[in-house]
């Protein structure tokens, strides 16, 4: 393959170590990816992918890259699943819950990594985390006690909280990750004496609405949606100007405005997807690769958004930030 062929590492090329098979040819690797946004340039963890190859080895011109996206359309989904399917591919990447499903309902044989599903087993893209017994593994953002740990955290960052919203996506194809979402922030809020209830937000077309609802409520914590990410801006910009305090789960809500965000590492998740498609490449079945779930948590706080809000964050959550933007 002449150089000038190449796309480059977005869309195109990465590589596979070339020292251990400098002696034989081979046939190149065809990846297969589905992503949740519109474009490489316009997802924020495109480039962490590529990262995560480079770093097992992955040099230009040894492994191809096929990539759809879905642009947020998830009528869309199985369409662009089956497109990869038959284009042969070795091994497919879903990113984002809604991917990883449709690659699974387009093939049964292909092996299937996925990266971001709350819910795995749930959702029936494995039968457990340690033995996934299919086609599938791959990388999970979130653990059992993550949503009630963001309300307790949103509660010490603000004092004298009172109540809580959870602004949610009320889609069907995400329920079985977001009715689970809603049952565990509710008893959490309830357990720990705040009043508490959900806003519906399935578009970006009702996001000045959903955020005018929420403006109710002492702050809101935003909850699992692939389209939310593109939407961070935004989000954040309605809320500051409700003076709503707002808590997600990756500090690229953080950086957009969010007040307070805590979880798993985004651009580690997408970077752990790649040691994974390695050792399947190399002859491991998924079904004996466990789920590889995070056991590092960020939690990040926006001094200036605070600031915007008149909040005085306390020293000891000062303290136990992961991160502080000012």
């Amino acid at each position: 393959m002449r150089r000038r062929e190449l796309i480059g590492l977005i869309g195109g090329v990465a590589a596979w170590p070339l020292a251990a098979r400098a002696q034989q040819p081979m046939r190149v690797p065809r990846i297969g990816v589905l992503w949740n946004g519109g474009s490489p340039d316009k997802h924020p963890l495109h480039p962490s992918l590529l990262e995560g190859f480079k770093a097992v080895g992955y040099v230009e011109g040894n492994l191809i890259f096929e990539e759809r996206f879905l642009d947020e359309k998830y009528e869309k989904a199985d369409l662009l699943a089956k497109q990869l399917v038959d284009l042969k591919c070795d091994v497919l990447i879903g990113v984002a819950a809604v991917s990883a499903l449709a690659l699974r309902r387009a093939t049964s044989t292909i092996p299937i990594v996925f990266a971001f599903n709350a819910n795995p087993v749930g959702s029936g893209l494995v039968s457990s985390l340690n033995h996934p017994g299919g086609n599938v593994t791959g990388v999970t953002h979130v653990t059992a006690d993550l949503a009630a740990k963001r309300v307790e955290l949103l509660r010490d960052t603000i004092p004298g909280l009172s109540s809580v919203a959870l602004i949610w996506d009320t889609s069907p194809a995400i329920q079985y990750i977001n009715r689970a979402e809603l049952a565990d922030i509710r008893t959490a809020a309830n357990r720990l004496g705040l009043s508490f209830d959900s806003v519906e937000c399935s578009s970006p077309e009702v996001v000045e609405e959903a955020i005018s609802r929420a403006s109710r409520f002492g702050a809101a914590i935003l909850g699992n949606s692939s389209w939310f990410v593109f939407e961070r801006k935004r989000l954040a910009e309605q809320a500051l100007a409700k003076r709503l305090a707002m808590m997600s789960d990756s500090d690229v809500f953080s950086e957009a405005g969010f007040l307070i965000t805590y979880g798993a590492n985004w651009s580690a998740v997408v970077r752990g997807v790649a040691p994974l498609v390695k050792k399947i490449i190399e002859g491991e079945k998924p079904e004996n690769i466990p789920v590889h779930q995070p056991s590092v948590f960020d939690l990040v706080l926006n001094l200036r958004t605070a600031q915007a809000l008149d909040l005085q964050i306390p020293s000891i959550m000062l303290a136990r930030a992961t991160r502080v933007i000012d």
